[in-house]
C-alpha cells in the first residue's frame, strides 16, 4: 500500500466520521436549542400563571373585606355560600377566614360562642390565657375539615400579627412570610393574604379577612404542567429570604446556582424571589436515539465507503498490472518485431550488395561497352535500393528513411564514381514513408547518375550538383536537383525520352504520384520533383 494510498483511505475515514459526528451533534443541538426554548416558555408561562393567582387572591380579599364592610349579620352559612365559588377558582387555597376585632372587655361575649386559643411550642392548640387584644377565627371556608381552628387567635402568632398590624396601617391587602399552619402541618410552610375590615359608623378596625395557602398546594395546583419541566425554589425577600417553597426534595442541587433562572415577583406587600431551575433531561446532553441511528448508519457507511475505495484501488491495481504486464509483452513482440524487421531489411541490402558484386565480376569479363554501361547502370541502380534499405534498418523504427542523410550518402557514392564534380545539399529533417523511400530513391539515383554522365563533358571546369528539398505544406515535398552543366538538346522530351533511366523515371513517378518537371538552357539544367509525404 503507498502512502498516497494510505492518505485517501485516512482522509475518506476522517471526512466521513467529522459529517457523521457534525450530523450527530447537529441533531442533538436542535433537541438541545428546543429544550431550551421550552425552558423559557415554561419560565414564562409559570410566571404569567403566579402572577394571575396572586391577582385573584388580592381580589378574593378584596371581595371579602367589602362584604363583611356592608353586611352587618352575616352567619356561618352565609359566608360559606358567599366564598364557596372562591374555593373553586383559587388554586390550592387552604381556608377563607374572617376574624373580628376582639378586646379584652368583649372575651366573655366571645368565648360564649367558642373558646379563643394559640399554639403552644409543639403547634398544638391550647386555651390562650393572655389578655388583651385578639383577632380569633369565627368564620371559615371549609369548615368540616377544619373546625378546629375556630377560635383560634391570629393575633398570637408573631408572624400573622405582624401581616395583620400592616394591613391595618395601609388599609390595603397585607402578605405574610412563611408561617406554620394551624392544623395540617406537617413542616409545610403556609402563607396568609389579609385585609383589615373598616366600620364606618364606630371609625374602627371591625376585624379581618384571610386567606390561607399551604404553598405545595398553591405552587403544585398553580404550575402543576410547568413542574414537569422545572424545578422551583420561592424565597420571601421581604422576610431575609425565607424559603417559602422548594420542589427539591433534599436540599439545593450542585447546579442550581449556574442554571438558576431568576425572576422577582410582587406578592401583595412582598417581594418573592422565584428561582427556575430545568430539570435535568433539559440541562443535559439529550442523546436522542435518531442521533445515535445517524451516528451508526454513518460509522457503517464511512467503512463501507472506504472498503469500497480499497476494492477499486484493488481492482484497478490488478488491471493496471496486466496492462502494464499486456503493453509490456507487445513492446517486447514489437521490438522483436522490429528486430526482424531490421534484419530483413540488412540482409535485402547484403543481398543486393552480394549481386552487385556479381554482376561487378560479371562486367569484368565483358568487353562490349554497351553490355558494360547496361551492368554499371544496374548496378547503380541495385546500389540505390541497397541504400535505401540500409537507411531503413538504421532506423530507429524502421519505418522511414532520413532523406537528408540518403542524399549524402547518393552524392558521396557518385563522386566515387566520378570526382569531377562537387555537391551542395539543402535538406530540413525529412523523413520519407516506406512505401515512397524506394521510389523516389531511384527517382533520385537516375537523375543524379545522368547529370554526372552527361552534365559535365568538361572535368577541368567546376562542376557542381545542387539538390535543394524543401516542405511545401503538411502534404507535400518539393526536390530540386539543379547542374551548371551543358544542359539537355534542344530536342529533348521527358515523355518520349527513350533511355531506360527516364522510362524508369516516368514509371515510378507514376507510381508514387509525384509530379516531374524540369527546366533546361545552356547553363545547366533543373529537376523538379513533388512528391506527397506525411511522415
Amino acid at each position: 500500500m503507498t502512502k498516497s494510498q494510505i492518505f485517501k483511505y485516512a482522509t475518506v475515514k476522517i471526512i466521513g466520521i467529522a459529517i457523521t459526528v457534525f450530523i450527530f451533534y447537529s441533531i442533538n443541538k436542535t433537541y438541545q436549542e428546543r429544550n431550551k426554548a421550552t425552558v423559557d416558555n415554561t419560565v414564562a408561562k409559570a410566571e404569567l400563571k403566579l402572577s394571575d393567582e396572586l391577582n385573584k387572591i388580592n381580589l378574593v380579599i378584596e371581595t371579602m373585606a367589602f362584604f363583611f364592610e356592608n353586611e352587618p349579620n352575616i352567619s356561618q352559612e352565609l359566608f360559606e355560600s358567599f366564598t364557596n365559588p372562591f374555593l373553586k377558582e383559587l388554586n390550592g387555597i387552604g381556608a377563607l377566614e374572617w376574624a373580628p376585632r376582639i378586646e379584652e372587655s368583649s372575651e366573655a361575649d366571645f368565648e360564649r360562642f367558642t373558646l379563643i386559643t394559640k399554639t403552644d411550642s409543639t403547634d398544638n392548640l391550647i386555651v390562650s390565657t393572655s389578655k388583651g387584644l385578639h383577632y380569633p377565627i369565627r368564620m371559615l371556608n371549609p369548615i368540616k375539615s377544619l373546625q378546629k381552628a375556630v377560635g383560634y387567635d391570629l393575633y398570637s402568632d408573631d408572624t400573622r400579627k405582624s401581616a395583620i398590624d400592616r394591613a391595618i396601617k395601609t388599609k390595603g391587602i397585607a402578605l405574610t412570610g412563611p408561617m406554620n399552619l394551624v392544623l395540617n402541618n406537617n413542616g409545610i410552610p403556609g402563607i396568609m393574604a389579609v385585609k383589615s375590615v373598616f366600620d364606618s359608623a364606630s371609625n374602627q378596625t371591625k376585624g379581618v379577612v384571610a386567606g390561607v395557602y399551604r404553598m405545595d398546594a398553591l405552587i403544585g395546583n398553580t404550575l402543576a404542567s410547568e413542574l414537569n419541566v422545572l424545578d422551583i425554589c420561592i424565597h420571601d425577600e421581604t422576610s431575609d429570604t425565607e424559603l417559602l417553597y422548594s420542589s427539591f426534595g433534599n436540599g439545593e442541587p450542585k447546579y442550581f446556582v449556574e442554571n438558576s433562572i431568576n425572576r422577582r415577583l410582587k406578592a401583595a406587600d412582598r417581594v418573592w424571589d422565584i428561582h427556575f431551575i430545568p430539570k435535568p433531561m433539559y440541562l443535559s446532553f439529550p442523546h436522542v436515539f435518531e442521533s445515535y441511528v445517524v451516528l451508526v448508519l454513518g460509522l457503517i457507511s464511512t467503512l463501507l465507503l472506504t472498503h469500497t475505495v480499497k476494492k477499486r484501488d484493488g481492482y484497478n491495481e490488478r488491471l493496471e498490472a496486466r496492462v502494464r504486464l499486456r503493453t509490456a509483452e507487445l513492446e517486447a513482440s514489437n521490438e522483436l518485431k522490429e528486430n526482424l524487421l531490421r534484419e530483413i531489411h540488412h540482409r535485402v541490402k547484403n543481398n543486393l550488395q552480394i549481386t552487385s558484386s556479381l554482376m561487378n565480376m560479371q562486367k569484368r569479363k565483358l568487353t562490349n561497352p554497351e553490355a558494360i554501361t547496361a551492368i554499371e547502370d544496374s548496378q547503380a541502380r541495385i546500389l540505390a535500393i541497397a541504400l535505401t534499405h540500409q537507411k531503413i534498418y538504421q532506423d530507429k523504427d524502421s519505418k522511414a528513411v532520413n532523406l537528408c542523410e540518403y542524399l549524402n550518402d547518393l552524392m558521396e557514392h557518385e563522386k566515387k564514381i566520378s570526382s569531377s564534380f562537387s555537391y551542395k545539399i539543402s535538406c530540413p529533417d525529412i523523413s520519407i514513408d516506406l512505401d515512397r523511400a524506394v521510389p523516389l530513391a531511384l527517382i533520385i539515383s537516375e537523375l543524379a547518375t545522368n547529370a554526372v554522365k552527361h552534365a559535365y563533358p568538361d572535368t577541368t571546369k567546376y562542376n557542381e550538383l545542387l539538390v535543394n528539398v524543401e516542405r511545401l505544406n503538411s502534404e507535400e515535398v518539393s526536390l530540386t536537383m539543379l547542374d551548371n552543366g551543358q544542359g539537355l538538346p534542344d530536342d529533348f522530351d521527358i515523355k518520349n525520352a527513350e533511355g531506360v533511366g527516364f522510362e524508369i523515371i516516368r514509371a515510378l513517378c507514376r507510381q508514387i504520384s509525384a509530379k516531374l518537371t524540369y527546366e533546361s538552357n545552356g547553363m545547366g539544367t533543373q529537376f523538379n520533383i513533388i512528391f506527397g509525404n506525411k511522415v
